[in-house]
Order: structure tokens, then sequence, then C-alpha cells
């Protein structure tokens, strides 16, 4: 019987769906989200959540129930002032503290989400900016469950109120693990065919990954350069030249 529900937001990417693929032996039923605000990638990223939702179901060692993706338009999240100045008040503080860095504009209307879904699943990496930026104005607590395993959640005592509007209402089930490590895992679980069928290219050409978006620099510098065509790590190369071309000046 599949009685507990697991929300995550499922991109199609990388680290979600490794979240997924983690939870598909579990009893429990899987429901996704994915947020549409007008990227290039949008059609490739739902499609490629439906595609690989019908290859995890037919695993023999799949028992979860994954429901039907839920989108829905950033537009159409309802505004939150208190919301929107912590987020603000926290990418002001992380660019101070960190030599310019930059909290993504996707946690505001994420955490403007979150507020009304049961303990969402955020799937950010070990090391990501989000962990950095929570280990400078709070902490974090870690939880063990049957079902779920190791996931983290904000310690609300020892955290900001900034931090506890924008970021403390999701469970981080990834925190522990890099992309090489959800790499080596796949590899030895008999599931990173399916992994290589992920997509994370917010500026895809010819539905391929392009090499220079951040999600595709991140992926790079993660140690995934095996899923980019010789052209796109050359754009990124040129991309990461530029960038330092432009620091020095």
């Amino acid at each position: 019987m599949n009685s507990e529900t697991i929300n995550i937001l499922w991109t199609g990417g990388w680290d979600s769906t490794f979240r997924v693929l983690e939870l598909t032996d579990k009893n429990i039923t899987i429901q996704p989200y994915y947020l549409k605000d007008n990227r290039l990638s949008e059609k490739m990223e739902i499609d490629t959540v439906k595609s690989l939702t019908e290859e995890i179901r037919k695993l023999p060692s799949t028992k979860c129930i994954i429901k039907p993706l839920l989108a829905k338009k950033v537009s159409e999240i309802e505004q939150d002032e208190e919301i929107t100045k912590s987020y603000n008040n926290l990418h002001e503080g992380f660019k101070k503290k960190s030599s310019g860095a930059k909290l993504g504009s996707q946690y505001e209307w994420l955490a403007r989400f979150s507020k009304n879904i049961d303990y969402l699943e955020l799937g950010i990496e070990k090391d990501s900016k989000p962990q950095v930026l929570i280990n400078m104005f709070g902490r974090l607590e870690k939880k063990q469950d049957e079902n779920l395993g190791e996931y983290y959640i904000l310690d609300k005592e020892n955290s900001s109120q900034d931090l506890i509007n924008v970021f403390g209402n999701y469970r981080y089930p990834l925190l522990s693990y890099s992309k090489l490590d959800m790499q080596r895992i796949a590899k030895q679980k008999g599931y990173v065919d399916i992994m290589n069928k992920t997509w994370f290219c917010h500026k895809p050409k010819n539905n391929e990954p392009c090499g220079k978006c951040a999600p595709c620099m991140q992926t790079i510098e993660a140690g995934l350069q095996s899923r980019f065509s010789q052209s796109a790590m050359t754009k990124y190369k040129i991309k990461k030249l530029l960038k330092l071309i432009s620091f020095k000046k």
C-alpha cells in the first residue's frame, strides 16, 4: 500500500531525477511538480520528465507510484511581500559575504510556491550556492527516515528569519551528494542509463546542451563533461575565458 506522498520538484535534471530513482523501490507515492517560467528549455524538460517517468515505472525494482506531473506557471504563484523582501535581503547579504556571488532569482518564486506544499523536496547538491548561503545565515538539521532515507531541514531555532522565509519549507535530501557521487551510485544500482537521459540545459541548440548557460557550466564543473559534445565544451571554454578577461578589467 502506497500511503505516504513525497512532493518533489522535478525538472528532468540530474539531481531531481536521481532523487526520484532513489525512492522508486519504496512503497510510497511521488508527486512531482514543475514550475514554468518561459525558459527555452521548458518543453524539453517537461518531455524529459514524462519519458523518464515511463522508463522508471517499467524498472523491475519500482514499487512506488509516480503521479502525473503537476505544472504551474510562475506568474500564477501568489505574491508574498515578506518572502520577496527576505529574498532580497539574502541576495544582498550573500553578494557581500561571497565576493559578488548571486543567489538565483528562482529561489524567490520557489519560496512563494513552497509555502503551500507540505514538505516539498528541493534537490540541491553538496556545496551548492544555497547550501553555502544557508551555512552563512543559519544551520541545517539532519533527519533519518525509513522511506526517505537521510535528509536535511532548516534548523529554524538557529537560522535568520529571512532564511526561514525563503528556505524553511523544504526537505533537502541530496546535500550529502555531489553529482559524481550520484553517478557512482547510479552505476552501482544499475540506472545510470536513465540518469544519462536527464536534461539540464536552459538554452539548448538543436536539442543539444549549449555548454555556456549556468546549468551547463555547473554540470561541466561538477565533473560530468561526458554529457557534452566537443562543440559545447568549446563554447564553455570560451565563456570561461571571457568571464576571466572581464573580471580582470
